[in-house]
């Protein structure tokens, strides 16, 4: 690992992580807006439930290696604010990936199917604190790929301007 590149574990969670994120934002807000057979809307949602419960561990290790290995500094041409600007965007990224996870699984009205592999209870069974969490869970989904629009923006202007940030996160 280059002194300017974020440790391998990293960005193994890092794009892990976000092809998920990707995937369950894209195909959550398709099944959410758009009139589709009842067979591909629960097939999504099966994808989407097994693949955002796996996340929850990848993200508790997002976490532990995010103290663990610490970011690398930043490269010299970009500046105090943007830094911290960067600081608080990826900040507010965990918060709000983290307020999508709980809530996603405290939302649940039937127990949570892991690919077929493993069946967990579902946590709350009280219809108005299923619907209040799932009102949190949609918030907080359109709050995160916000977020997510926010990040892919800032690195393209990063890249465009020549401070190679995306570097730091490639293989």
């Amino acid at each position: 690992m280059s002194a300017h590149n974020y440790s391998q574990p990293r960005r193994l969670l890092h794009w892990c992580s976000a092809l998920i994120i990707i995937w369950a934002s894209v195909s959550g807000f398709a099944v959410a807006l758009l009139e589709m057979p009842h067979a591909i809307e629960s097939g999504i949602t099966f994808i989407n439930v097994s693949l955002t419960a796996l996340l929850i561990p990848l993200f508790a290790l997002r976490l532990f290696f995010s103290v663990a290995h610490p970011a690398p500094p930043e490269p010299s041409m970009i500046g105090a604010a943007s830094q911290v600007l960067a600081k608080l965007g990826h900040l507010a990224l965990y918060i709000a990936t983290a307020l999508v996870l709980v809530t996603g699984v405290l939302m649940m009205n039937r127990p949570i199917d892991f690919f077929g592999l493993l069946t967990m209870p579902q946590p709350l069974e009280e219809p108005l604190l299923l619907e209040f969490f799932n009102q949190v869970h949609r918030a907080c989904c359109v709050v995160l790929a916000l977020l997510v629009l926010g990040h892919v923006g800032a690195v393209v202007l990063h890249q465009w301007r020549g401070h190679g940030v995306l570097q730091r996160m490639l293989p």
